[in-house]
């Protein structure tokens, strides 16, 4: 119950961040997640995709070296306190929080985070005990139709 997170290491140019962007473009993969973060002489880019195995071919066949991870992909009410639930779960359970970003979703009334936390097992548990949802890698493929988290 996890979703596969792409990091890759980028130039800290404009320009470094729209090659890698067009690579996705090209292939018609559709950002779900983005988030980056800058060092002195590159940026790392995190990503979370709709096609994880076709994002994955086409950036390696494009040159860039990635690295895969899991992080917790979790849909929260879209209202004040939403996060706070979430992480009470993970308080509650003695999960920490290593990093947390936003994502889009296109279900009126939640709003979409990742997670990495240090223990993935008890973090699910958490969730799952107070009813909390957690969404899987095929959750963010898209249909034809449009049908998609």
């Amino acid at each position: 119950m996890s979703v596969k997170q792409i990091s890759v290491f980028l130039e800290t140019t404009t320009d470094g961040l729209m090659e890698f962007t067009k690579v996705l473009q090209e292939s018609n993969i559709d950002i779900r997640a983005f988030s980056i973060a800058e060092a002195p002489d590159f940026s790392i880019a995190r990503v979370i995709v709709d096609d994880f195995e076709r994002t994955n071919n086409a950036l390696k066949n494009a040159g860039y070296v990635i690295s895969v991870s899991t992080v917790l992909a979790v849909a929260l009410p879209d209202r004040a306190g939403g996060l706070y639930e979430v992480l009470n779960s993970f308080t509650a359970a003695g999960v920490n929080v290593k990093y947390t970003y936003a994502f889009t979703g296109r279900q009126k009334g939640l709003a979409y985070r990742a997670f990495r936390v240090d223990d993935e097992a008890k973090a699910i548990a958490a969730l799952q005990k107070d009813n909390l949802m957690i969404i899987d890698q095929e959750d963010l493929q898209c249909t034809v139709d449009g049908g998609c988290l």
